[in-house]
């Protein structure tokens, strides 16, 4: 099986389940990751999934202190004028990628999250990370927030894993 399949596989698998409870209307979909890069080519190929059935999809990359509210998200679902869009049909996605889209500042803006983890090979040790995102990590927990959890240590096989919060 290629690495484009088992890619497009996973993303048909999250797109189905964001229809199971978002079938019309201007849906926002945010993808995050501590790397925002990792989460911008996730995005971008979730947004061609997303739109081969004739959905319109629009893509944003969230920056960090931006008003992703104010300058994306409200003016999206009026259907107004966002990110150099003149404005989105009444049923459209808006895919927007970054990092610490979960914090509780934001998270309710997203009608659907992932959250991709990565990890580093088993045995290899794990890179110890700046404050500021183990602060997120620990506070905002993006894992439990998301609706979906990729595990995507190896961006040409992601896996949706499940967490157990019980």
């Amino acid at each position: 099986m290629s690495s484009e399949h088992d890619v497009e596989t996973l993303q048909r698998s999250l797109r189905d389940l964001l229809r199971q409870n978002a079938r019309a209307g201007r849906v926002v979909v945010a993808v995050d990751a501590l790397d925002a890069d990792e989460a911008g080519r996730f995005a971008d190929a979730f947004a061609a999934v997303l739109g081969e059935d004739g959905t319109a999809v629009f893509r944003a990359r969230a920056v960090d202190g931006a008003d992703v509210r104010g300058d994306l998200v409200q003016p999206f679902r009026a259907g107004e004028p966002f990110a150099d869009v003149e404005g989105a049909p009444a049923d459209a996605v808006l895919v927007v990628s970054g990092r610490l889209l979960h914090t509780p500042e934001v998270r309710g803006l997203w009608n659907y999250s992932i959250w991709l983890e990565s990890n580093p090979p088993i045995g290899a040790p794990r890179p110890e990370l700046p404050d500021a995102e183990k602060h997120y990590l620990r506070t905002s927990r993006p894992k439990a927030a998301a609706s979906a959890i990729v595990e995507n240590s190896d961006p040409a096989h992601p896996v949706q894993v499940f967490g157990d919060f019980c």
